[in-house]
């Protein structure tokens, strides 16, 4: 084997993730099956197969490690099916980022032409800028960068029910389903140093203050709960009614909605969602501007920046998102599906 090769495979071996136990395994079974000739070959062609071997090694233990952490289905000679047109998510105008779950099947669609299509997945959240995708898969918090190498995946002993990334990207607030029991949990953005905040909460999406220093929770009561993480303390906000959903505006003040109504932040303007339209509420003037009335029923929504995306029921389902007054239908869907989550960066 030439020094040029074993330079080229000590650089495979060195950017290779490490393998799930098994994953080389496995792979070098495979491997090794492949090196049985059906009859003599000569040395030319003995030494092409142990290259096309090791190479098939190091592939299998890569692709093994990225399918274990759920980050990619990896598939090696075999041409993707192309999903037929308008099922397929599409990035809108002025978004770093947009993904959903539909049927319980992810799609992610990232700024630079990143797209992954069909994973198993139960929550999503995007990083500031969009810049990587964290997931709950099985019983795992996974998170991948948009090129689909550098993936990190964390065991939760239970199902991801939600998920929050801190608006500097440090850190992720996830809630996991263990049993009856709802949990919210602090991890570091790579993946380390995972941590318990509240043992006890409701499936509602966490969310962080604009400093990055708080976060803010359903507690398993249905009250508001602000947890300092500077202090290590928490305390209950709101009134004695049950929180249906929460969020901090830009400048640090948290909205709490009641009996169904959704709420998210567009631009320094809060933005509430009440049946077939959505009405910016500018604070601290309380004005409210023209709603954006999106011809249907809206099922759930997010707005982040200057971006807002809705998942909108009349005949069928769609998925708008854009900036106001620059709304397109970004995704189709039959009347029968069930849209788990939407999130736009």
């Amino acid at each position: 084997m030439s020094s040029e090769l074993e330079r080229r495979l000590e650089g495979l071996l060195t950017e290779a993730p490490d393998p799930d136990p098994g994953a080389g395994e496995e792979a070098l079974h495979r491997a090794l099956r492949a090196l049985q000739p059906a009859a003599p070959a000569r040395r030319g062609v003995r030494t092409a197969v142990l290259v096309f071997a090791a190479v098939a090694v190091l592939l299998g233990i890569a692709a093994g490690s990225l399918a274990a952490a759920g980050a990619l289905h990896v598939s090696i000679g075999q041409k993707a099916k192309q999903p037929p047109a308008g099922t397929q998510l599409k990035l809108p105008k002025g978004a770093h980022g947009i993904a959903a779950i539909v049927n319980g099947r992810l799609s992610v669609v990232i700024k630079g032409g990143f797209r992954l299509e069909g994973q198993a997945a139960t929550a999503v959240g995007l990083s500031p800028h969009a810049l990587y995708v964290a997931a709950g898969i099985g019983s795992s918090l996974v998170a991948m960068a948009p090129s689909g190498h550098q993936a990190w995946s964390h065991p939760t002993g239970g199902r991801v029910v939600s998920i929050a990334w801190r608006p500097d990207g440090l850190e992720i607030a996830y809630i996991v389903r263990r049993g009856r029991r709802l949990s919210l949990h602090v991890i570091y953005g790579n993946g380390k140093r995972d941590e318990m905040i509240d043992r006890s909460v409701r499936a509602i999406l966490p969310s962080w203050r604009p400093d990055s220093l708080a976060v803010a929770y359903v507690g398993a009561g249905g009250r508001a709960v602000v947890y300092d993480l500077s202090h290590r303390s928490r305390h209950v906000v709101g009134g004695a009614a049950p929180v249906t959903h929460l969020s901090f505006g830009p400048s640090g003040t948290l909205a709490l909605a009641r009996a169904g109504a959704g709420i998210g932040w567009l631009d320094g303007a809060r933005a509430t969602a009440r049946g077939s339209e959505v009405r910016l509420d500018p604070s601290p003037h309380l004005v409210l501007l023209p709603p954006l009335r999106l011809g249907g029923r809206i099922r759930t929504f997010d707005a982040n920046g200057t971006t807002f995306a809705a998942a909108v029921v009349r005949a069928g389902i769609r998925i708008v998102a854009g900036a106001p007054g620059h709304i397109t239908t970004v995704l189709s869907l039959p009347s029968s599906a069930r849209v788990d989550a939407l999130v736009v960066g």
